[in-house]
């Protein structure tokens, strides 16, 4: 049966996240261990109510066929977790997180699900993060990007998580957001430390691009929204000081900030917002930098604190990765040099997983 009581759709909207609620059914309307489909905004949706009360809500096309019919698939469980098995090919999905338990390939996109006072079921549907790094040719920096990725996944397990990149290295950000299941609207959030012309023209127009996509024109309209950049943030200062430890920073060193650079000037005041936050949080004054695109560059600021202070001049590396620009800053004259935020090797900081999750939700819920 597919649900379509006029009187439930006539029902308002919810507002909460990630997007308006819609009003699908009543429990009563649900048999305990018997799939009902519905449709919301073009979309269809299978419901499941648990015999002990647990309701779950997925979407209805198989990831396999394209088919609608997971809603007359068998429900059961797998060490604790509650699944739904295709009835096309057998493959079984968590219900919960959509992961397929007997095909990694593949993976069921999860609806939110509320259910209010009077027993009225309302259904949201979820949003895949989209992770758009700049990119890198070197071998260290892809694994360091691709490991917070990852961490993300981990500690987002219910969400779609993919990989994306703006330059150099593939998939691009739009062949990634056609990849996402139909059923589901995406958030792209830029791994990049300010936002300039990345984040405000180049993703933006991608996600304006992907809206109105023509070949989306018989599908149900996708909401693709772009969160803002991972910094400044009070957090990223605390992961450069770390870094800045680690590398011998004295305490009659002084510090120069080494940031990427941007053309656009609300990235360089980014860039300064994060030394100042810096500076509180080593209790000195940091000199703000560049690699490129803007002044000073780092040779200069080095320089120029040389000339101005005795004792050593330390850089911190304010870059995500280690890469070209990574290498730069080590050789732009000083006495010492930090890590990048990201590491080889090395778990990524929790702070930047931490972020990375905050910035999709601040989106999500918007």
């Amino acid at each position: 049966m597919t649900i379509t009581d006029p009187r439930i759709a006539a029902a308002p909207s919810r507002p909460a996240a990630p997007t308006s609620w819609t009003t699908v059914c009543r429990r009563v309307d649900l048999t305990p261990l018997w799939g009902e489909a519905a449709l919301v905004h073009g979309r269809q949706v299978a419901l499941f109510l648990l015999p002990d009360g647990r309701l779950f809500a997925v979407s209805n096309q198989d990831p396999a066929t394209g088919a609608h019919v997971i809603s007359r698939g068998i429900v059961g469980s797998r060490g604790g977790r509650p699944t739904i098995a295709s009835p096309l090919h057998k493959d079984v999905f968590d219900l919960a997180t959509g992961e397929c338990l007997t095909n990694p390939d593949l993976r069921l996109p999860t609806w939110q699900v509320h259910e209010d006072a009077d027993h009225v079921i309302a259904v949201a549907p979820t949003r895949a993060l989209v992770a758009a790094s700049h990119g890198t040719s070197d071998a260290a920096g892809q694994r360091a990007v691709a490991a917070l990725v990852d961490a993300v996944r981990t500690a987002r397990p219910e969400l779609v998580v993919a990989d994306a990149f703006v330059d150099v290295q593939e998939p691009d950000v739009p062949t990634v957001i056609d990849g996402v299941h139909d059923d589901q609207d995406v958030t792209i959030v830029p791994l990049l430390l300010s936002a300039g012309y990345h984040v405000y023209h180049d993703l933006a127009e991608t996600a304006d691009a992907a809206v109105a996509e023509p070949a989306r024109a018989a599908s149900a309209p996708r909401d693709v929204a772009v969160s803002g950049a991972l910094g400044p943030d009070p957090r990223l200062a605390d992961v450069l000081a770390r870094r800045l430890e680690e590398a011998g920073l004295g305490d009659d060193d002084t510090v120069v900030l080494a940031a990427a650079g941007s053309s656009d000037p609300r990235a360089v005041d980014d860039c300064h917002a994060t030394g100042a936050l810096l500076a509180d949080r080593i209790g000195r004054e940091v000199t703000v930098s560049f690699i490129s695109a803007a002044e000073p560059r780092v040779p200069d600021a080095v320089a120029a604190a040389r000339e101005s202070a005795p004792g050593r001049v330390v850089v911190a590396s304010y870059l995500l990765a280690p890469g070209y620009f990574a290498t730069l800053a080590a050789e732009a004259g000083a006495d010492a040099t930090s890590s990048p935020l990201l590491t080889d090797g090395d778990a990524p900081p929790a702070e930047l997983v931490a972020i990375v999750a905050e910035r999709f939700a601040a989106t999500s819920t918007a």
